[in-house]
């Protein structure tokens, strides 16, 4: 078992989470990274074979670019959907 860097006092267990980053200006999500996690400080570190596998596929880990507008993805259930009445009951007709 590792020490943890970080606190010098816990052990790193591995643990999946998501794994959130910008890569190419495109915010990508990948759910399930194998990462290390300290049972005392909380610290948590990627798996290092993993990143040096899934980089190649998702290019640099870049910034937004501040000076383009944001996309804004829409709804895929129309207005008039029934089901989407069902869910929403502020929504539904009188």
């Amino acid at each position: 078992m590792q020490t943890c860097q970080h606190c010098h006092a816990g052990h790193l267990h591995k643990k999946h989470i998501p794994y959130a980053n910008w890569h190419a200006s495109e915010f990508v999500v990948v759910q399930n990274m194998p990462a290390w996690q300290c049972d005392v400080c909380a610290y948590c570190e990627l798996d290092a074979e993993v990143i040096n596998r899934l980089l190649p596929l998702l290019g640099p880990v870049t910034r937004p670019d501040p000076t383009q507008p944001r996309r804004v993805l829409k709804s895929t259930t129309s207005a008039t959907d029934p089901l989407r009445d069902e869910l929403d009951p502020d929504r539904r007709r009188a």
